[in-house]
C-alpha cells in the first residue's frame, strides 16, 4: 500500500499537521494535500508549503470537502460519539477507488498491570476520557468489520504495540498525557499519592508497561458501481 504523489489527499483532524506535512511533501503539486481540523492555530505552516488548510467541524453532516484519492483519520473517530455517521461521510469522500486510512488506539495492558499504582490510573484515565468526551477505547478493532459493511474493499490491519521503558518517545507521551489529565483523574477521585506512584512508575528505566496498540485500518472504494450498504454499528 504506497502512496501514489498524484494523489489528492485529505487528511482529516490534522492536529499539529505533521501526517499534512509530510503528504504535502510526497505530492507532485500544490493543492492535492487538504488538511481539516476544527482548531487550525497549529497549520499555519501548512499554507505555505502548498496545502490547503480548512477549519471546519466534521461532524457537521453539511461539511464535503470534495472528493479524494486518500482521506486519512489518526487518532479521531474515537474521541467522537458520532464517530459511525462521521465514517460513513469518510467513505464518500472518495473517488472511485480511493483509499481510506483510520488509525486509533485499543487499550491493552494499563487495565490489567500488576502494579496497582498504574492500573488504578490508566483504568482511571480511560474512564475519564469516556464519560466527559464519549471515546471508546476498542472501536478500533471493529474497523475491518465495519469498513466491509460500509463496501470499501481490499479491507486490511495493522497493529503496532509500542512500550514505556523499551520506546523512549512513547513514555514522554503518556508520562504528558498523564499530566494533562491529572486534575480531572483527582476530581473523578483517584488519590493524587496513587497517581504519583504511577508517573514514578513510568520514569523507571525498568518499566515494561503497555498502554495502547495503534490499530491502523484501510479499505478502498471499489472502482465500479457498488451497491449502497448500511454497513455494520460500531457498539
Amino acid at each position: 500500500m504506497g502512496l501514489d504523489a498524484r494523489w489528492s489527499c485529505l487528511e482529516v483532524g490534522a492536529g499539529t499537521g505533521t501526517l499534512s506535512g509530510w503528504l504535502t511533501s510526497v505530492a507532485a503539486s500544490a493543492g492535492q494535500v487538504t488538511a481539516v481540523d476544527r482548531d487550525v492555530r497549529f497549520l499555519g505552516h501548512l499554507s505555505a508549503e502548498g496545502a490547503r488548510v480548512i477549519e471546519a467541524d466534521i461532524t457537521d453532516p453539511a461539511f464535503h470537502p470534495g472528493r479524494f484519492d486518500l482521506v486519512h483519520a489518526r487518532f479521531v473517530l474515537m474521541h467522537l460519539r458520532d464517530r459511525e455517521e462521521v465514517l460513513r461521510r469518510m467513505v464518500s469522500w472518495l473517488k472511485p477507488g480511493g483509499l481510506l486510512v483510520v488509525s486509533d488506539s485499543l487499550a491493552v495492558g494499563g487495565e490489567t498491570s500488576p502494579h496497582e499504582a498504574y492500573r488504578r490510573t490508566i483504568t482511571g484515565y480511560w474512564r475519564m476520557i469516556a464519560e466527559t468526551i464519549g471515546s471508546d477505547r476498542h472501536c478500533a478493532a471493529q474497523y475491518p468489520r465495519v469498513l466491509t459493511g460500509l463496501g470499501l474493499r481490499d479491507v486490511g490491519m495493522h497493529t503496532h504495540l509500542p512500550v514505556v521503558g523499551l520506546d523512549a518517545g512513547f513514555g514522554r507521551f503518556l508520562a504528558l498525557t498523564l499530566e494533562q489529565a491529572k486534575d480531572r483523574l483527582l476530581a473523578a477521585g483517584l488519590p493524587a499519592a496513587v497517581y504519583d506512584e504511577a508517573v514514578e512508575h513510568l520514569k523507571d528505566p525498568m518499566t515494561r508497561e503497555p498502554f495502547f496498540a495503534m490499530a491502523t485500518c484501510w479499505g478502498r472504494a471499489p472502482v465500479g458501481p457498488r451497491q449502497q450498504s448500511a454497513g455494520f454499528p460500531l457498539a
